[in-house]
Formats: C-alpha cells, sequence, structure tokens
C-alpha cells in the first residue's frame, strides 16, 4: 500500500485546488475467471493507492481522506455494482467528506492484453460530469496498470498547464 503522508493535510490546506475524493479504482469486462480474482483485488487495491498518491504529488487537488465514510463507502457498494454506473450514488461519499470533486476510475478489461483505464470527475455541487477521459493500454500486470495510471495524471497536469495559460 501506498502511503499518503500528506493526503489528510492537504485536503486541509492549498485553498484554492479541489478537494478530491479518488474511489478506488474498479475491473469491469472480462475479468478473467475465478483463478485471477485474489491477483485483481491486490492489484486494484494497489493501483488505487498509487493513484491517490500520484494526484496528490501532482498538486492539482487536495486529496481527501476515505476513511471518515468508510461505512457509507462500504453500503453503497454493496447496493451498486459499480461506481461510474450508479447514478450518482459517489456524490453521497463527496458530500459526507466536504468535497468539491469525485474521481471514479474504471478498467475495462477486453483480455489479458488489450485493456482501457477510464475516468470521470463528477462535481459534488451540480452532480455534472466534470471530465472524462479512457486511455488504452497493453497487457494485465502491475507495470501496464502504473504505467496507464502515471499516463493519466501526467496528462491531466498538461491539461490543467494549458487551461491555466490560456486564460
Amino acid at each position: 500500500m501506498v502511503a499518503l503522508p500528506s493526503a489528510q493535510a492537504t485536503a486541509a490546506g492549498e485553498p484554492g485546488k479541489p478537494k478530491l475524493v479518488v474511489l478506488d479504482i474498479e475491473l469491469t469486462g472480462d475479468l478473467g475467471g475465478p483463478d485471477l480474482v485474489a491477483e485483481h483485488a491486490a492489484r486494484l487495491q494497489k493501483e488505487s493507492d498509487i493513484l491517490r498518491q500520484r494526484l496528490a504529488d501532482s498538486g492539482l487537488y487536495r486529496i481527501v481522506d476515505t476513511q471518515p465514510a468508510q461505512q457509507l463507502i462500504n453500503y453503497l457498494k454493496s447496493q451498486q455494482a459499480y461506481w461510474h454506473t450508479c447514478n450518482g450514488c459517489d456524490l453521497e461519499v463527496g458530500k459526507q467528506l466536504g468535497a468539491d470533486q469525485v474521481l471514479v476510475t474504471w478498467v475495462d478489461r477486453v483480455s489479458g492484453l488489450i485493456l482501457s483505464l477510464t475516468y470521470e470527475f463528477h462535481g459534488v455541487a451540480n452532480g455534472q460530469i466534470l471530465g472524462r477521459k479512457s486511455y488504452d493500454f497493453r497487457g494485465d500486470n502491475d507495470a501496464a496498470w502504473t504505467h496507464a495510471i502515471s499516463y493519466m495524471v501526467r496528462d491531466l497536469k498538461q491539461t490543467k498547464g494549458a487551461q491555466d495559460s490560456a486564460q
């Protein structure tokens, strides 16, 4: 597990940057059968932690600790298959934690070779999708997933930098 020593402090400080709840990455599509269940569960947790850390390090957001809402998260996850198809249930988590945005991320596994990483930023106040993008990648392994996440965060930084310079 990647530690986020500064995540809570970051959420409290750095005014002007959106407070962001980063929900765990989910896996959809061809799950590869029962032999991969434990491997995927471990990868999803590891890569979710990496995503939080990379976003915290990016300086774009104040990452909000989800632990205070863990009971609500567990309840909502027991009611829905995926965050991205729950018709805004993720916003309840954002509201409980006082966040500005919620990030929902999932990997669609077409096969052991073909996958895509998709994200959606949801505005807590209005429920609108503030950003959405997908990245294709190859290989159902830790290195490929981490590379896709790193690329996603780098792309977010470049997009934000381009928006800032255009203003």
